[in-house]
């Protein structure tokens, strides 16, 4: 990562990269100081609030199942970020250039409005979920860690959610999520709305 963002500890100077524990980032892999190397997982969500009962057991089954006898560690964390309506803004922009009549072209406008206005002044977030695995840093731990990954993405598969390797950029951009928090977490802000838990029920 280039750079250098010194940070005050205990009356000794820290560059960013001893604070974070990060040796280097290799393509996918991230090598860290004390002798470890990782691997990020991005775990692209489902609506849960859109299943029946049945569908959500089935489907909190059939995790069960195929996470259960995994015997190397691992750590799923999520990242809550304000939603980024840039994508879709620019895509409507788009397809109010493509059309003829004034009727359509009015409606694209009030669409891109409301978006505006939905999300101005609000902390609307999103949650991102991601997979780490690790293993010590020596012979064979890169082919070891993408052996597992690709375990992971079947299994995840297999439950019916999709998932991606973290390349080179998109790991340094999570990192740099952390550094540079999207909002503060202030501590009359509560959070508990944007937390989805799933309960089953007691038989």
């Amino acid at each position: 990562m280039k750079g250098v963002i010194l940070i005050k500890l205990k009356q000794r100077t820290k560059t960013l990269n001893e604070f974070l524990n990060i040796k280097n980032i290799k393509d996918t892999y991230l090598y860290t100081i004390d002798g470890h190397v990782m691997l990020f997982m991005k775990i692209f969500p489902v609506n849960t609030d859109l299943f029946s009962e049945e569908e959500l057991i089935n489907k909190m089954d059939s995790m069960s199942i195929e996470f259960c006898n995994e015997q190397n560690p691992y750590t799923i964390f999520v990242i809550p970020r304000k939603v980024d309506i840039a994508d879709f803004i620019n895509e409507q922009k788009e397809l109010k250039k493509s059309l003829q009549d004034d009727v359509s072209i009015q409606i694209v406008e009030k669409r891109i409005i409301f978006t505006h206005e939905l999300v101005a002044d609000k902390n609307i977030i999103e949650n991102e979920f991601y997979l780490c695995i690790w293993c010590r840093e020596g012979e064979n731990a890169e082919e070891n860690l993408i052996k597992r990954a690709n375990n992971w993405k079947q299994r995840f598969k297999n439950c019916d959610f999709d998932t991606e390797v973290l390349t080179k950029t998109e790991l340094i951009l999570m990192i740099k999520s952390f550094t540079i928090p999207e909002f503060a977490r202030k501590e009359d802000t509560d959070y508990s709305d944007n937390i989805v838990t799933i309960r089953r029920k007691i038989c």
